[in-house]
């Protein structure tokens, strides 16, 4: 969880988070009540920087401060913002279809968005009834405090920038992609091939489609092909969705790696009790 995250200060490392959690301090709420602990474990310089690093946090996550987030936390640990950061339906899981692989070359076809209500599509040229244009992206995403995706980094979010190059749009929400941390932890293949690997299983109608194929539906639908139209459209939303269960599976067992292994529950009120009575 978020606030259980101390990696973030300047001059922290995993070892010496690891440190605090191992005795005891394992939240920020814990870091402010028994600061003397922090000052023994990792002297009192260093324990007074970190306290003003996580009240600053505190600050910026309470006044929803993306920008603060996007600056000041570690890119490679974005993934600790899976949960604590903002409430579920504040995610945006999002995936698009192009007709290529190059930005600023190969056209976005589909954008798909998806949160814990629904998934919706956003279609280029002439979406059908209950989709909705690919303009109307720009404003939808607003509305949401996280970015969550799948090899974005390199592919969805450059393609989207350069979509909406003239209208300046940038993402305003720190991005959480799934593929670094999914090899991190001993998943290969694409999406398809890891989410097979965590047992998580497409419908029959969708499973077989890979990003080629998408392709050749987009076309068949740029000849009229409304059943392509809507292979492709459930496709996207399929990618979107299942990054829900995903990133969940992939969240559980980082932390559980990072974070549950070197933990340690202390009752500092039980020892500080027990130090009063040898005096």
């Amino acid at each position: 969880m978020l606030t259980s995250s101390f990696i973030f200060a300047k001059g922290m490392t995993e070892e010496l988070e690891r440190t605090l959690w191992g005795h005891g301090l394992t939240s920020w709420e814990l870091l402010r009540k028994h600061p003397e602990e922090a000052n023994e474990l990792i002297g009192a310089g260093r324990s007074h920087r970190l306290l003003e690093a996580v009240n600053e946090a505190s600050q910026a996550h309470l006044a929803r401060d993306l920008s603060w987030f996007l600056r000041s936390w570690p890119e490679r640990e974005l993934w600790r913002l899976w949960a604590g950061f903002c409430p579920p339906e504040k995610v945006a899981l999002v995936d698009i279809e192009t007709t290529g692989l190059t930005p600023g070359y190969d056209q976005i076809t589909v954008i798909g968005l998806a949160d814990t209500g629904s998934a919706r599509a956003f279609v280029a040229g002439r979406p059908q009834p209950g989709d909705e244009a690919l303009d109307a992206f720009r404003m939808a995403i607003r509305s949401y405090d996280l970015l969550v995706t799948f090899n974005g980094a390199s592919f969805d979010v450059p393609f989207i920038v350069k979509h909406f190059r003239d209208a300046s749009f940038h993402f305003e929400q720190p991005h959480l992609d799934l593929l670094p941390m999914a090899r991190a932890l001993g998943l290969n293949g694409g999406l398809k091939d890891m989410e097979k690997q965590v047992g998580i299983i497409r419908p029959d109608d969708i499973k077989g489609i890979r990003g080629m194929e998408a392709i050749a539906l987009w076309g068949a639908w740029k000849g009229g092909d409304v059943a392509a139209y809507k292979r492709l459209t459930t496709y996207c939303k399929a990618d979107c969705t299942n990054l829900q269960e995903f990133a969940r599976i992939l969240y559980e067992r980082k932390w559980a790696k990072v974070f549950t292994a070197h933990a340690k529950e202390v009752n500092f009120t039980a020892i500080k009790g027990q130090q009063l009575t040898l005096f």
